[in-house]
């Protein structure tokens, strides 16, 4: 049960209000949220277990981490009230520009550690390849949730490319966009594909260089665990698909293997299915299919199909803090 006294006492301090307006823009540990405030861990554990008790915001375990966010639907009517009120007049509160700018260096040095991982790749018969994942299942996976017709098609993190002939065979045209590089000059060297129909652009899956209802497609196969801020991803996948428009998901079960971070950069050991669900609906995507899906790897699958839906307008994201020409 919602204790109001309890949200009232937790939002009367300046940090953990300063804490509550970073974790409103995603998920961070207590280590990341050390650096942006300056604080010592004692100091920080505490306040976020103030608010925790509150139930403004929630954890959860990352293996051996902790990630802390704001709490999302379903925590109650008047946690979600404060919560919107406060990121209204967040801009107010002390200290916004310089918090939210320390954030974004996290943010991208979060970012910065994939691409290293990924640039560092010259020859796609070295991609990495754990041994509980096994890709030719997963692409086989993701292509039987596509419709036979798949119009222009946006391949999301589309890494070395072995995705693309498939998703040709029922496209128009393909747009493959990665942040990386070496990903995008391996993907046309795997793909062998003629120019043309297939087109390679270079970007964060965060900023889409993709123009708005361009796709009628999009697909994101075992790419989201790479990215520091996976339902902005989501967000823009929707922007990127026209009314109507279909995504499909392949991702990785939650699960405990750490090795996967060092491994294959993971910086997410998977989802639970209504952690996505909440996020696709919430951004305005319809959820057509949900499923889990076991193998004979040990990691599991999980599984969603969704369509664009105006209905359901995408939530407004917290403005970004204003960039620092140096």
């Amino acid at each position: 049960m919602v204790d109001p006294l309890k949200i009232c006492k937790a939002l009367a301090d300046q940090t953990r209000l300063r804490l509550v307006r970073l974790l409103g823009r995603g998920a961070f540990s207590v280590n990341e949220l050390i650096e942006v405030l300056q604080m010592g861990q004692s100091r920080v554990s505490r306040h976020l277990k103030i608010l925790a008790e509150a139930g403004l915001v929630h954890s959860r375990r990352e293996g051996t981490w902790s990630y802390y966010q704001v709490s999302q639907e379903g925590e109650g009517l008047l946690v979600a009230e404060v919560l919107a009120l406060l990121q209204r007049h967040e801009q107010e509160l002390p200290g916004a520009e310089v918090d939210l700018q320390a954030l974004e260096g996290v943010v991208e040095r979060r970012k910065a550690r994939t691409r290293r991982f990924f640039d560092s790749i010259e020859d796609p018969r070295q991609f990495p390849q754990h041994r509980s994942l096994d890709g030719a299942f997963y692409r086989q996976v993701v292509l039987g949730l596509l419709p036979p017709e798949c119009g222009v098609t946006l391949d999301l993190g589309t890494g070395v490319g072995l995705l693309l002939p498939a998703l040709l065979e029922r496209a128009s045209r393909v747009i493959a966009v990665d942040s990386s590089t070496a990903m995008l000059d391996l993907a046309r060297q795997t793909a062998g594909l003629p120019p043309g129909r297939c087109e390679f652009r270079l970007g964060d899956l965060e900023h889409l260089p993709v123009a708005d209802g361009e796709a009628d497609i999009a697909v994101a196969c075992m790419v989201l665990h790479h990215l520091s801020d996976p339902p902005r991803a989501l967000a823009e996948a929707h922007r990127a698909l026209r009314e109507g428009g279909e995504l499909a998901i392949v991702e990785l079960h939650q699960h405990q293997d750490e090795s996967l971070r060092q491994s294959m950069a993971d910086l997410w050991l998977g989802f639970r299915p209504e952690e996505v669900k909440g996020w696709l609906r919430k951004i305005g995507f319809e959820l057509e299919d949900s499923r889990i899906i076991s193998s004979a790897d040990p990691l599991k699958l999980i599984t969603f199909r969704g369509r664009k839906s105006w209905r359901n307008p995408p939530a407004a994201r917290p403005a970004k803090a204003k960039r620092i020409t140096r």
